[in-house]
């Protein structure tokens, strides 16, 4: 599985296209390059019981990656534009509860079941043997496959060395004291299966999937490229995982931001809404809300805000009594729902989503929408 070959086939034809941050070419006009990188790889091993169906064990491993492409500035290593993507695909494996581990799958059948993310792909369900890697190549990438999806951004990644304006970014996540102690188990859920370690609750990675999610949906709906949140300096990228030949560590730097985005996860609920003899009905409302403004400086508070748009989002599911409910599985969707529906509420407001879910006025979302507007410069 060689992505470095696959990727620099590609853009073979473009030399302002760069993998990696080793032995770069750079244009007088810009000094700017692109990168394609593997930011975040993570495999969580859950055991739920048995299927009471047939009584077999029920061992849930969800595979998330992360990877952004990134173009930054060569003098100085800040980033000017940022397109994360991140997906999570859970595989149910038979392993009893003693078994239900990272380590115990085979070191190719994790690598098969990432490579099956990259390239949209399920051959890592039929089985992996020594020569699995030749699955995946360029003629068998598939358009809902995250490898693919980044590729189409380079491709359509316009001015690349022009300088543009100051970059609009998500400035800031932040979880309330309050849906942090739902995370870590001592409100009414266990604690989150993904974001939990023997340290706590994880609280960086957690971030950045949240912060990422947001920048996805208000670059694709507001058509600019909305700086995802880092926690801390910036990025920090392995070059050896960003497909070329180097070991050598990159460090990228978050740009200064003219306008900002906060993202704020204020907590969780669920009731259940109906029961029969067999099926049983719930809601999982998940509590958030944005802020926008001009950003004064690096520290929480150093923001003047032109926006604040609290909401709840809320999604339904009728189910029998028998299947293996996940609550925060349900919990994960909702959040990307929402924010997905605040994004593209900004752009056209849907009147049973403001009834149901915005924690504001109809006058007052239109007005505030209408400032981010205006603010980032947004083109019909």
């Amino acid at each position: 599985m060689n992505l470095a070959r696959l990727i620099s086939d590609k853009f073979s034809g473009n030399e302002n296209i760069i993998i990696g941050g080793s032995g770069n070419i750079s244009s007088d006009e810009g000094l700017n390059s692109v990168l394609l990188a593997i930011t975040s790889e993570k495999i969580f091993s859950n055991y739920r019981g048995k299927n009471p169906l047939d009584g077999s064990h029920l061992c849930y491993r969800t595979y998330l990656l992360g990877s952004q492409v990134v173009l930054y500035s060569l003098n100085d290593k800040k980033i000017l534009k940022a397109f994360p993507s991140t997906t999570k695909k859970t595989f149910i494996d038979g392993d009893d509860k003693e078994a239900c581990k990272n380590s115990t799958v085979s070191l190719n059948l994790h690598k098969a079941r990432f490579a099956d993310i990259l390239w949209g792909s399920d051959f890592a369900k039929i089985g992996v043997g020594s020569d699995f890697t030749s699955n995946y190549n360029s003629a068998n990438l598939e358009t809902s496959g995250m490898l693919q999806e980044q590729m189409e951004k380079i491709l359509t990644l316009k001015n690349i060395f022009a300088k543009g304006n100051q970059p609009i970014g998500v400035r800031q996540v932040s979880v309330s004291e309050y849906a942090n102690n739902q995370l870590t188990g001592k409100g009414d859920f266990s604690p989150h299966q993904d974001y939990i370690s023997n340290n706590g609750l994880n609280l960086k990675e957690l971030k950045e999937w949240l912060g990422a999610e947001f920048s996805k949906w208000l670059t694709q709906d507001l058509k600019i490229s909305i700086v995802p949140f880092y926690e801390g300096e910036g990025l920090t990228l392995n070059i050896g995982t960003t497909f070329s030949n180097s070991a050598e560590a990159l460090n990228l730097k978050k740009p200064e931001l003219s306008y900002g985005f906060d993202y704020v996860l204020r907590g969780f609920r669920k009731v259940d809404v109906g029961e029969t003899q067999t099926q049983k009905g719930s809601v999982w409302s998940v509590y958030s809300g944005i802020k926008f403004g001009v950003v004064l400086g690096e520290e929480p508070e150093d923001i003047k805000t032109l926006a604040t748009i609290p909401f709840t989002q809320s999604t339904a599911e009728q189910y029998n009594k028998t299947d293996i409910i996940n609550d925060w599985d349900n919990f994960d969707e909702t959040t990307q729902v929402g924010i997905r529906e605040i994004s593209q509420n900004l752009i056209k407001q849907n009147k049973n989503w403001m009834k149901e879910s915005s924690e504001i006025s109809s006058k007052e979302f239109r007005n505030f929408a209408k400032t981010i507007l205006s603010k980032v410069g947004y083109e019909k």
